[in-house]
């Protein structure tokens, strides 16, 4: 009993009957396109040949005629009636090459199609078999338990400075910013400012040295000291233990006694400067003196010039003065004014302490002296001298420990926290969308093969549809070119019939109209051409009937799998509450955007066998 197979594709949003989706237009592409494209008759690619005859045809017509050519007894055409005849004949020898060359390829794209939807189940139970592949989630895996531990060494350090300062769990580092090291830089310019100009005012040496001097002890001031005072010690007392509070206290008293040094010395130093500049100025002879009448060097030395000293040497007399008052100061040898120059039989030293030596400005220089207010400070631009440099200092050493974090390493650990929590959030995020996107991927391939050999059903109908097309077109051409050489056979004969010069009979084979031999197609080629499409058609209901079936028990499947590999990105990541997802129901759902495929009997119920796909 034959088999006759019906093909029903229903109406889908998208077009994927038409080829909307990857495998059913990956199918057509590889059937042969569009099935219109099968007929080479469709348009007007071939015409009917004109059956008027050319002016070369006629002249040669009546030429024949005039010749008496073909005589009463002639059996067959003569030349020019055969060039005539040849001209149809060449076109449907065009027609019937033409329509070979379609059935040809339809026939191949018929071929293409059965092997196509062998190739399609395949590739299904490819797909199918990748559930495998899922063992990739093993390194994701252990990436993810990597971050998690990262994570958790990150909290807990944060958790131990907490304890250790206790800092409640809710307590953050104050927002991060540079403004405090703009005011310091401010500050310093400031100083250095103040210090350049005082120092500048009591010096004659040039604008650049005096500037360079004024911006080392800002530096020092503020960098070194502020940074020693605000930031390694103040910061470092908050929440420190006693014994580690003990030694920061004793490491604050050097900074202190540093701090009075430098601005007591640098104000003593603007001292110094001035004297030496004032000795030296009233050491020089100048013009008063020249219109007195006093020569140079005419005036009575002193016996006993004392020695001259440096400015450093004079700045640590100051220095010893005003803070070490103890400790001797230094010998001074007194002569008597009225004892002759060279007579020192009565010469008298003296130990003074430091609190009452001094020093003045003498035509040599800076000299040591016996002064009972020894430390003090000549003018009030010293003392605002002083005033400016402990002010820079107290606001450096503010702004250092309050322009950073009170609590040593608190922002680093609580930044490393933040890092790691959000490197393990967004990877387990990341890894987690791409399971679920492979899964679409995964769930949509498989529809794509259902769709695609539901496809092929209806490419192997519209292939059928198109060669009736071109058998249809291929006879109606072949009968409207076979009239118009009638036609042209029969105008040819009327023109020689008009110039024959005789009235000889004309020739019996002129009296039926020329009817081209054209064979018919045999059964055969429609037989074997029936018998493939029916088998191709019954073989892709059978692939798809197969591909749905296996499908819908590969649902289960597809859903435990990837619920196991989420429950095992879920522990590694150790996220809370995660549950393996429950089984899906018997016989499981569709594949998201594939088909419903299976066989049911066709409504037209003959004594035949007719099945159809429905969707």
């Amino acid at each position: 009993m034959r088999h006759r197979v019906r093909v029903r594709l229903p109406k889908r949003k998208g077009g994927a009957a038409n080829g909307g989706t990857a495998g059913a237009s990956g199918n057509e592409a590889g059937a042969g396109g569009d099935p219109a494209s099968f007929n080479p008759f469709a348009g007007d690619t071939f015409g009917v040949p004109d059956p008027a005859l050319t002016a070369s045809e006629r002249h040669e017509a009546e030429a024949e005629g005039r010749e008496g050519i073909p005589g009463p007894e002639a059996a067959a055409p003569s030349p020019g009636e055969r060039r005539v005849e040849g001209r149809f004949l060449q076109a449907i020898a065009r027609l019937r090459a033409a329509a070979d060359s379609a059935l040809g390829r339809l026939q191949a794209a018929q071929h293409r199609a059965r092997t196509d939807a062998v190739r399609i189940e395949a590739e299904a139970v490819r797909e199918r078999e990748r559930l495998g592949s899922l063992a990739a989630v093993e390194p994701v895996c252990q990436r993810i338990d990597a971050l998690y531990l990262r994570s958790q060494a990150a909290d807990r350090e944060l958790a131990g400075l907490r304890r250790h300062h206790g800092l409640p769990d809710y307590a953050t580092p104050r927002a991060s910013g540079r403004g405090w090291v703009w005011l310091l830089l401010a500050v310093a310019l400031a100083e250095t400012t103040a210090n350049g100009l005082l120092l500048h005012a009591a010096s004659t040496e040039g604008v650049v040295s005096n500037w360079l001097f004024a911006g080392l002890v800002t530096a020092m001031n503020v960098g070194l000291l502020g940074w020693l005072i605000g930031d390694l010690v103040f910061r470092r007392m908050l929440g420190a233990g006693a014994l580690r509070r003990s030694l920061l206290a004793a490491a604050l008293l050097p900074c202190l006694a540093l701090a009075v040094l430098l601005h007591f010395g640098f104000a003593h130093y603007r001292d110094a400067v001035q004297a030496l500049d004032g000795a030296r100025a009233a050491s020089v002879l100048d013009l008063d003196d020249i219109d007195a009448g006093i020569a140079a060097g005419t005036a009575e030395a002193d016996p006993h010039p004392p020695e001259p000293l440096s400015v450093e040497e004079a700045v640590i007399s100051e220095l010893r003065a005003q803070f070490l008052w103890w400790r001797p100061g230094t010998t001074l040898v007194e002569h008597p004014p009225e004892l002759p120059a060279d007579d020192h039989s009565l010469d008298a030293t003296r130990t003074l302490a430091a609190g009452n030596v001094g020093y003045r400005a003498d035509d040599g220089g800076l000299v040591l002296t016996e002064d009972p207010l020894a430390g003090r400070f000549e003018g009030w631009r010293s003392v605002l001298l002083l005033g400016v440099g402990f002010a820079a200092l107290l606001l450096a050493a503010w702004k250092w420990y309050g322009g950073r974090e009170p609590i040593p390493h608190f922002a680093r650990l609580h930044r490393a926290r933040t890092s790691a929590s959000d490197a393990l959030r967004d990877g387990y995020a990341r890894s987690l969308q791409v399971l679920n996107d492979e899964e679409g991927r995964h769930r949509q391939r498989l529809g794509d093969h259902e769709a695609g050999l539901l496809s092929l059903g209806g490419r192997l109908t519209e292939l059928d549809g198109t060669r009736r097309h071109v058998l249809a077109d291929e006879e109606e051409l072949l009968a409207r070119t076979a009239a118009a050489g009638a036609t042209a056979a029969a105008d040819f004969r009327q023109a020689n019939r008009g110039r024959r010069l005789s009235h000889d009979p004309a020739p019996r084979f002129w009296s039926s109209s020329w009817e081209p031999d054209i064979p018919r197609r045999g059964d055969e080629a429609n037989a074997v051409w029936d018998r493939n499409q029916e088998a191709g058609l019954f073989e892709v209901m059978q692939a798809a009937e197969r591909v749905r079936q296996a499908n819908e028990a590969h649902a289960g499947r597809i859903t435990a799998a990837f619920a196991d590999a989420r429950e095992r990105l879920a522990h590694a990541a150790r996220i809370p509450g995660s549950r393996r997802r429950p089984p899906a129901p018997p016989g499981g759902s569709p594949p998201p955007g594939g088909k419903d495929v299976r066989l049911v009997p066709s409504p037209e119920a003959t004594s035949d066998r007719r099945l159809e796909i429905a969707s």
